[in-house]
């Protein structure tokens, strides 16, 4: 950096292009660790688990009986479809296996402005087994009868006899809940008719694609569980996975903006979840989700197994009103990424929401209020340049005087430096700060289901790309469309480094000049490979961001920053007493070792440098092989 005054600059945004790749690249989730096996296991039927908890595997399991005659009630009866629905939701019930067969969210539509439907008829199945009488149950293959119905509750039964049946109550809560509570009863039932101390439930689905972007929306897509007494965690969301876990909480079937959770208010006892992801990438069904769980079964005339079931949108604040964790299901990145997202961005949108209808507006308000913390850190940033500016006729004096000797010239610039009061790093702190906030969002405004189909200027939806033409072909690593908030946030970006290498002349070496000038156009290029498919949400933030620096930029340069003032300044400072930090001193202590090595090796040449690898070795052995002599301990008196 002491080469180059810009570079800082520079160093700072490449510093946070890199870490922004590997970042994107640690947030992919896990390769899934089985994939030959989970790939085998696609091609064939998804196995069963047995009442006992044994993975079913042949013709006479649970789940290939066929209905038993004389073993229910039936009387020829027929499937039944009932609708029971509140402000925020409309679920259809099949009488047949007393299912959700349904279910649609009525305060969102799809992409295409259709119904938003979470659960799609024979596209899912939720079906009890077990065995009675020693015959293998699959209560998807009889006909319950409506018992009892209201506009938001429906009671299922399947009788055995007048006093014994199965029971499944369904109930949805308030008028404006996506929650509804979910019963299954077996009563009637005496101690010995069912074989087993425990039922399976095998519940499935086809996710179903709800937004513009398959590839993004496939990305986001999964399973995700809670253990017992342990934090959430999720199925790999990039390949197909299979997972067999203990004491479940809930499982959800997560998509991009909504998810269908099945919570035990006893808990689940066992569960083997696997997620699947289509044959096809073209299909338009994202993946194929299933959950296989056992409930523990207490040897009651009258069991019950409390449930409830959440069929809505993945708002962070109202998962986490819930206190069971499902607000982990809303990636806001981990450590310190998340605490931003939490503690600051999502108080910012829902206090501005209150409000202001346009989240365009929302997020201009929100930069403001980032750069305007910022700048500071800004400021003090262009004053470390002005100061480096200033000191530019001494370190060309250096630079002709030294420029035979890399690391005397180093060295004499750090004193320079120290002497003056000046930080050459001072330029990076504003980016080592931003790569927080700039992560965070990242994280934020493909998950914010706030920003969903919100429109603003040519964007018809905040939370996805936005695009001003589209292709008729693919180009790699770019998509097959034009973002224009992508184009002006590179644009952007260009004029900014542009600007700044005005503001802060060279210094230093042709050489390293050069390469500062290759990233200074190679980000930019980066930058529309990486955002184009980003939500706009995303790139406007970008955009805007660098506006603002070009303003705070020109008030710094107009109203703060006078270089006779700095002149004097430093002038003064290089009278006073030297004050050294200890990174400047272990600093300089490694320069001066660095060119004592080098003098050496001038003198003595290989000969020098064998000398001194010699009496390393000779050091290091005798470290390692000498025995050391052991200290006698004193006697006692």
């Amino acid at each position: 950096m002491s080469n180059d005054n810009n570079s800082s600059m520079l160093t700072g945004l490449l510093l946070m292009a890199v870490l922004f790749m590997v970042y994107s690249y640690m947030l992919q989730p896990p390769p899934d660790q089985a994939n030959s096996q989970a790939t085998s296991t696609s091609q064939t039927n998804t196995p069963s688990i047995n009442p006992d908890g044994s993975v079913a595997t042949n013709a006479t399991d649970a789940s290939t009986k066929q209905q038993v005659p004389g073993l229910f009630q039936q009387d020829g009866a027929t499937e039944e479809f009932v609708d029971i629905e509140n402000e925020k939701v409309k679920i259809t019930l099949s009488s047949k296996g007393g299912r959700v067969y349904k279910v649609q969210v009525k305060d969102y539509v799809t992409y295409d402005k259709r119904p938003l439907i979470l659960m799609d008829g024979d596209q899912n199945r939720f079906n009890y087994e077990f065995f009675l009488n020693n015959y293998a149950v699959s209560t998807q293959d009889y006909v319950f009868k409506i018992a009892d119905k209201t506009p938001t509750s429906v009671t299922f039964r399947l009788y055995q006899d007048d006093q014994s049946y199965i029971e499944q109550v369904y109930n949805l809560k308030e008028a404006t809940d996506y929650r509804m509570d979910y019963d299954l009863n077996l009563v009637g039932f005496e101690d010995g008719m069912l074989d087993e101390s425990t039922i399976a439930l095998d519940w499935k689905t086809d996710l179903i694609k709800q937004e513009k972007s398959l590839k993004s929306e496939r990305y986001t897509t999964g399973v995700y569980y809670k253990e017992t007494e342990t934090k959430p965690t999720y199925l790999s969301e990039s390949a197909d996975d299979q997972e067999e876990v203990e004491r479940l909480d809930w499982v959800a079937f997560k998509q991009q903006f909504f998810n269908t959770t099945l919570l035990a208010k006893n808990n689940f006892k066992r569960g083997d979840l696997r997620i699947e992801q289509p044959t096809n990438p073209a299909d338009t069904t994202l993946e194929k989700a299933s959950a296989k769980l056992l409930l523990v079964y207490e040897r009651s005339a009258n069991f019950g197994f409390p449930m409830q079931f959440y069929f809505g949108p993945n708002h962070y604040s109202t998962l986490k009103s819930y206190g069971n964790g499902m607000e982990k299901m809303v990636p806001l990145g981990w450590g310190i990424f998340g605490w931003v997202n939490k503690w600051m961005i999502i108080p910012l949108f829902n206090f501005f929401s209150k409000y202001i209808g346009n989240y365009g507006i929302i997020i201009l308000l929100i930069t403001l209020i980032i750069k305007g913390m910022l700048f500071p850190l800004t400021r003090k940033s262009y004053m470390s340049f002005a100061k480096m500016n200033v000191l530019k006729p001494e370190i060309e004096a250096l630079k002709e005087k030294y420029g035979n000797d890399p690391q005397r010239l180093q060295s004499e610039q750090m004193k320079l430096y120290g002497s003056a009061g000046v930080n050459p790093l001072g330029g990076c702190l504003p980016y080592l700060f931003q790569m927080p906030i700039l992560f965070a969002m990242y994280r934020f405004f493909p998950a914010s289901i706030e920003l969903r189909q919100q429109p603003f200027l040519w964007a018809d939806d905040l939370s996805s790309y936005d695009s001003i033409l589209n292709l008729p072909f693919n180009i790699p690593l770019y998509g097959d469309h034009v973002s224009l908030f992508c184009l002006l946030s590179a644009a952007s970006s260009l004029i900014y480094m542009r600007m700044n290498q005005s503001m802060t002349p060279q210094t230093g070496n042709n050489e390293l000049a050069k390469q500062m000038q290759v990233i200074q156009y190679f980000m930019p290029v980066m930058l529309l490979f990486i955002f184009n498919s980003f939500s706009a949400g995303l790139t406007f933030y970008f955009f805007l961001s660098n506006i603002i620096s070009f303003t705070q930029q020109y008030v710094i340069k107009k109203f703060f920053i006078n270089e006779d003032k700095i002149r004097q300044e430093l002038m003064n400072n290089k009278k006073k007493p030297r004050k050294q930090s200890k990174f400047q001193a272990r600093l300089e202590k490694m320069m001066r070792e660095q060119q004592d090595l080098q003098r050496q090796r001038e003198q003595g040449g290989g000969s020098g440098r064998g000398a001194m690898n010699g009496e390393a070795d000779t050091k290091t052995r005798g470290s390692n092989f000498t025995p050391k002599k052991k200290k006698k301990k004193p006697r006692r008196k």
